[in-house]
């Protein structure tokens, strides 16, 4: 039956049913399974929020998207400037939130002075807060919306301290006699006095609290993150292990805590000897989760105020560059125990300390850290003297008896044990200890982890100059070969920065592979000299300090294994063949003559045998030819 000109065709009308059916169970799926659980999700963290809202305030500022010059224009605050740091506090909340290190510079151009402290409502903030907290919640305690006052001056100076206060209207007066030194350290002195007849109980606090974790550039060779040494030990929490476990605290008499960049240091100390509870606290942000929170704090013990009566705590503050020396000499002005180890110096802090003394003088001697690295690199040869002197001195035997060794490798090539029985006498008569060339190696390794420590972790070689082209000495070599080293007018970004140093690197050692016994075995040989390429393209992305230094004891190295060669009357081969690159092309060119010759001797065997051949063969008779018929006349 047809359908009429206005109805629908009944298989369009089936479709249509199936199509609807299979939408609403689709709709249902996505509601039950999808949307629903999503939903719920939502609620629970918008309750979530609510609640950690009532415990972190903060979170109730606008998303951290100002500048510094925008967080801090609209609210009053105070300076505070010496040689080293410049900023200010704010005095609604008295955070310390603004810190500018004076001659520290975000890049080499020195455009901008580096923020080690941010306030909270920008962007990777970091601050420093302290008060006092208390089990009675009607007490009326500061908190980040305290407004404070200043008693006197609002300028801090290292000659000229600052002191803000602030009235609970409940009898109590706090105080704060903030100081400042000539360099990195602040001095915070918390005083309560309590006008009423109430006896009040108070516990002191200081926190540093930082938003979201920066990208940490090498958290092996050097730790950056929360951290503190605490009753005795060095605590170090990564930024993943605090957003993957929960508080960690530590109760303790001595102690410091803080967050440790790369460079830079923040902590902060409570008085010593006393009782404290240093914790690490991480605070995620439930919506968005681009405000989570690391923050270290200590709570000390609690002062028992009773009326009429005044407490005080103080807190010391360290805000700066790890300079090694500057945070050693906090050490015993403040008796607080090993804050020197915030520089990582890693496990063999004991062998690159030394290193980084003599580095450190030394350049401040001479006035350049590049001729320090070369002086010091002198130096280390010459005292190592001794030991590559014997060193090369079996290199060059060996030189003599690697022939030797080869044709008995080729001569016993199936019998291992006779090999070694047949080499073992070619060491005892020439006076060989194949062992002794391992001691330039073993001394250059630690030197080597060393340095690379030094320039990778210590602040006084970022942004240091050497000459001409290389103005960081932490940075890698910024020229490469691709562009003739800046003679080509392009930047091959898309290829490897192999420099004019890496390449000198290379060259020397290459020199130096050319003066010791090369491998008899191929395999090896062909290992050998893939090496000095290998290592000059994984160390040209390094510190070019680092660089310099591997380079210029590379060629001090080939001087003195010359030197000892020719004393020896070893032949040298640096700039032709050695003597197992020449032996490969005689015995080359030898087998190439012999199965030329061994071609020729089978063509003319093959010639004789065919003759031979010929001969032994037997005479036929040979018919004379038949006479031809002569035709007929007609």
């Amino acid at each position: 039956m047809k359908p009429k000109k206005d109805q629908m065709h009944p298989e369009d009308m089936r479709n249509l049913i199936i199509f609807m059916l299979i939408s609403v169970l689709l709709w249902f799926a996505y509601e039950t399974y999808i949307g629903g659980p999503q939903q719920e999700a939502l609620k629970r963290a918008k309750k979530a929020r609510a609640e950690l809202l009532l415990t972190n305030p903060d979170l109730l500022e606008p998303a951290p998207d100002l500048s510094r010059d925008e967080a801090i224009k609209d609210q009053n605050r105070i300076t505070f400037i010496n040689k080293e740091i410049s900023g200010t506090i704010s005095l609604q909340g008295g955070k310390l939130d603004d810190l500018l290190l004076n001659t520290y510079y975000e890049t080499l151009e020195k455009k901008k002075n580096y923020a080690l402290l941010k306030p909270s409502r920008v962007k990777a903030s970091r601050f420093i807060d302290y008060g006092w907290v208390s089990g009675d919640k009607n007490l009326n305690l500061p908190n980040a919306q305290t407004q404070w006052q200043v008693q006197d001056n609002d300028i801090l100076r290292p000659d000229l301290p600052v002191v803000l206060f602030w009235e609970n209207g409940q009898g109590l007066r706090f105080e704060r006699h903030i100081n400042i030194d000539d360099e990195f350290l602040f001095t915070i002195t918390q005083r309560v006095k309590n006008t009423s007849d109430k006896r009040v109980e108070l516990h002191p606090y200081a926190l540093v609290s930082q938003t979201t974790a920066p990208r940490v550039s090498s958290s092996f060779v050097s730790f950056e993150g929360p951290m503190g040494f605490i009753d005795g030990e060095l605590e170090k929490i990564g930024y993943s292990s605090m957003t993957s476990g929960g508080d960690i605290e530590r109760e303790a008499q001595r102690g410091w805590i803080g967050i440790s960049d790369k460079y830079w240091l923040t902590a902060i100390m409570p008085e010593q000897n006393k009782i404290a509870d240093y914790r690490f606290k991480y605070v995620p942000d439930p919506i968005t989760n681009e405000r989570n929170k690391f923050q270290t704090d200590f709570t000390g013990s609690a002062f028992k105020l009773e009326g009429n009566d005044t407490i005080e705590h103080t807190t010391h503050i360290y805000a700066g560059a790890k300079k090694v020396l500057t945070l050693e000499k906090y050490q015993k002005q403040i008796n607080v125990d090993n804050l020197d180890l915030a520089v990582d110096f890693g496990w063999f802090w004991f062998f690159t300390y030394p290193f980084f003394l003599a580095l450190h003088y030394i350049g401040l001697l001479v006035g350049n850290m590049g001729v320090a690295i070369i002086i010091l690199t002198v130096v280390l040869r010459m005292a190592v003297f001794p030991l590559t002197n014997i060193s090369y001195r079996s290199f060059a035997k060996m030189k003599v008896v690697a022939p030797q060794i080869a044709e008995i490798r080729e001569q016993y090539v199936d019998d291992k044990e006779k090999l070694q029985e047949k080499i073992v006498e070619i060491y005892q008569r020439e006076g060989v200890n194949p062992l002794s060339g391992c001691l330039p190696m073993i001394v250059q390794i630690p030197i080597f982890f060393a340095f690379y420590k030094i320039l990778f972790s210590t602040i006084e070689i970022r942004h240091a100059p050497f000459f001409g082209w290389i103005q960081d000495l932490s940075a890698p070599d910024p020229t490469t070969v691709f562009n003739l080293f800046g003679l080509l007018p392009f930047e091959p970004t898309f290829l490897p920065m192999i420099g004019i140093w890496p390449c000198f690197m290379l060259i020397a050692m290459l020199m130096q592979k050319k003066l010791n016994p090369p491998p008899t075995d191929p395999t090896q040989r062909v290992m050998m000299n893939i090496f000095p390429f290998f290592l000059t393209f994984i160390m040209a992305g390094f510190a070019s300090g680092l660089v310099i230094y591997w380079g210029l004891s590379a060629a001090l190295s080939v001087l003195q294994q010359t030197w000892i060669m020719r004393s020896m009357g070893v032949p040298i081969y640096i700039f032709n063949k050695d003597e197992f690159e020449q032996r490969e092309l005689e015995e080359k060119a030898a087998q190439e003559k012999a199965a030329e010759e061994n071609e020729k001797a089978d063509d003319e065997s093959e010639e004789d045998s065919e003759l031979q051949k010929a001969e032994e063969e037997p005479i036929k008779d040979i018919k004379p030819p038949k006479p031809k018929k002569k035709k007929k006349k007609k």
